[in-house]
């Protein structure tokens, strides 16, 4: 693989990780159940919309730097990694450890007869988020593998050499000059 084909597969890896969130999101507040305002319906919008912003974050940097040099892919991918990374702990803590799911589904079997259905539904968008990040994962260490790559088949840098060091002083015509070490 090559640098520009590592910041292409990542960069459709996040494309699909925006979708896909995009249909968490449609589903957390598009399909809510009217009366379910409690306080875990409501933990789970926040959690899903900061999630959200974190992929829209890595896409808009991604977007910035496609199509140009492998410089800017270089100076942003740092600040990509970091927000897929924030992006995959949320959605493993927040969104589908045991925790936040229990009480989701308490919640659900304690509401109205929509609840245990719209319940359902977002753990199911949630569980399609999972493909997507993982890939995305898989996609910032090939970027990353190339860009080592390409630092470890570079021509080395010569540094410049070392100014001649002087004779002393106190040393006659044609002395050698003193090494310190």
């Amino acid at each position: 693989m090559t640098l520009l084909g590592a910041e292409q597969a990542l960069t459709e890896a996040v494309e699909q990780l925006w979708q896909a969130v995009g249909e968490l999101a449609l589903t957390v507040y598009e399909d809510r159940p009217a009366g379910a305002d409690l306080a875990v319906v409501d933990d789970l919008g926040e959690q899903v919309s900061e999630l959200q912003g974190e992929v829209a974050a890595a896409r808009q940097l991604l977007r910035a730097a496609e199509g140009g040099t492998a410089v800017e892919l270089v100076t942003c991918l740092p600040q990509v990694a970091a927000l897929l990374d924030a992006a995959g702990g949320r959605y493993w803590r927040r969104l589908r450890a045991y925790a936040p799911v229990a009480e989701l589904r308490r919640a659900a079997r304690r509401g109205g007869a929509e609840l245990p259905w719209w319940q359902r539904s977002v753990e199911a968008g949630a569980a399609r988020c999972e493909e997507p990040l993982a890939a995305c994962a898989a996609a910032v260490c090939a970027c990353w593998r190339e860009i080592c790559g390409v630092a470890v088949t570079a021509p080395p840098v010569s540094a410049p050499s070392p100014p001649p060091v002087p004779a002393h002083p106190s040393a006659g015509p044609g002395a050698q000059p003193r090494r310190s070490s």
